[in-house]
């Protein structure tokens, strides 16, 4: 008998082609094929063909790779079976009745195995494609909604650099009961100072309330913002002197990036008297263009003497006590300036100074992990400014330092004065503005989005 498939020579019985693997004969059906005549041992391997390559006699032939021992079921034990007398004229070949015995054994359990590794693939195929379960979301108690927002501002009619005023509005109030009011409070939760701000007022949808400290006689002028680190807005009768009613709105400054905000906007440790590092700034920065402006008088009249005397007064301001062209204003200097800055200076020297400080502590209030996207914003806006000022009072310093040298010369003085212009108020832009933008931004625009870092949300108290 010869393969159907590979013309190969076959025993008659044969059920699998040995070379192949072609079916030969069918199976038997309803689960009852058995492996007649299993031999023990094997005693011999004649050559077989492995996809092409030949298996040498006495070698042991190459499993296919979907084959495992560990994926051919383990045969249940067997009862020995009394040996059977041959039928009278048959005398089976010992080595034929091998080959027949280890041929079919090994195509039955090839066969069982592709079967198995066919179930396991449908199985892993059926897992991959199954959707995984899906976890429900858990419950997120709703955030208290923003209500409305406080912002920190100087008194128009006081000393600029205090942020000593305020401005509360809120939205989302309905009027209180007949005999109530609403009042808000400054709560200083370190040392329990509470500030009465007022009584907030209606005007259309929105409860209102201005505050500034020293008005009325009422209190000492404060740098709100060192005052206290919350606000209450709370349901009152009566004129209550601390807050006891029920608490309608409240909001707090997160306490690690309001440090660096106090920093820019109270006060910072090392700067003279404390002063915080974007008020220092903004007052250097004016300092600065006011002797500008008189180096520009003396220069127009020739007085060469003033011009040195001015270009030394200016460059302490810019570099501070450190600098390396820092001096003291002579005795004949001072008839005609006693301005030197107060010792910090605006670029100051290994990293401190106003401009580099500043930048600092912008960034580390934007970097805190309670920061805000407000806080984070601004406080970009800062940095610009202080690049910018950096930029100009260096070119000023530098002008300075040659008109010490050389007193008439008309192009520094002239640059002097436009450039701390800039420092100070800033560069207009295409729309008439003062932006916090590359090249417009100066001490002013710093100071103020210093102070819109600090602008507080609302919430409603649940």
């Amino acid at each position: 008998m010869q393969c159907p498939q590979c013309n190969t020579h076959l025993e008659d019985d044969a059920l699998f082609c040995g070379n192949c693997g072609a079916q030969i004969a069918p199976l038997q059906g309803g689960g009852n094929a058995t492996i007649a005549d299993h031999a023990s041992t094997v005693q011999s391997i004649q050559t077989v063909s492995q996809g092409g390559q030949s298996v040498a006699h006495g070698q042991r032939p190459p499993v296919p790779a979907a084959f495992s021992p560990r994926a051919m079921p383990r045969p249940a034990p067997q009862q020995p079976q009394t040996p059977q007398t041959p039928a009278p004229g048959f005398s089976p070949s010992p080595s034929t009745s091998l080959r027949k015995t280890w041929r079919r054994a090994f195509m039955v359990g090839l066969v069982l195995v592709l079967l198995a590794a066919g179930s396991v693939a449908a199985a892993f195929a059926f897992r991959t494609h199954t959707p995984a379960a899906v976890t429900p979301s858990p419950t997120v108690a709703p955030k208290a909604s923003v209500a409305g927002q406080v912002t920190f501002f100087d008194n128009p009619n006081g000393t600029p650099g205090f942020t000593d005023a305020l401005k509360i509005t809120a939205t989302s109030l309905s009027n209180p009961p007949n005999g109530s009011h609403y009042t808000a409070w400054l709560i200083n939760d370190q040392s329990e100072q509470v500030i009465l701000l007022g009584t907030l007022t209606r005007s259309g949808n929105t409860f209102s309330l201005d505050f500034t400290s020293g008005s009325n006689g009422t209190q000492k002028q404060l740098n709100l913002l060192g005052a206290g680190n919350r606000i209450e807005v709370t349901q009152e009768q009566g004129t209550p002197s601390e807050p006891g009613g029920n608490v309608v709105l409240t909001g707090s400054f997160p306490p690690a990036a309001f440090v660096h905000i106090r920093h820019l906007l109270f006060q910072f440790p090392i700067t003279p008297g404390k002063i915080g590092l974007l008020v220092g700034l903004m007052n250097q920065t004016q300092a600065l263009n006011a002797q500008a402006l008189l180096l520009q008088s003396l220069s127009g009249n020739g007085n060469t003497v003033g011009v040195r005397c001015v270009a030394q007064s200016i460059i302490d301001i810019s570099e501070g006590t450190q600098g390396a062209n820092y001096h003291p204003l002579s005795s004949s200097c001072l008839s005609i300036t006693s301005q030197a800055g107060d010792g910090f200076g605006i670029l100051g020297q290994g990293g401190q100074g106003y401009v580099a400080e500043a930048a600092a502590h912008a960034a580390l209030a934007a970097n805190q992990s309670d920061s805000t996207a407000n806080i984070k914003l601004h406080a970009h806006h800062v940095e610009i400014a202080t690049d910018d000022i950096k930029g100009w009072v260096t070119t000023i310093d530098q002008d300075a330092v040659k008109l010490l040298s050389n007193p008439a010369s008309a192009s520094a003085v002239s640059e002097i004065v436009t450039l701390s212009d800039h420092a100070f108020h800033g560069v207009a832009g295409l729309d008439g503005q003062v932006n916090p933008v590359p090249g417009e931004a100066g001490a002013v625009t710093g100071y103020l989005h210093g102070q819109f870092m600090a602008i507080l949300p609302l919430v409603t108290k649940g």
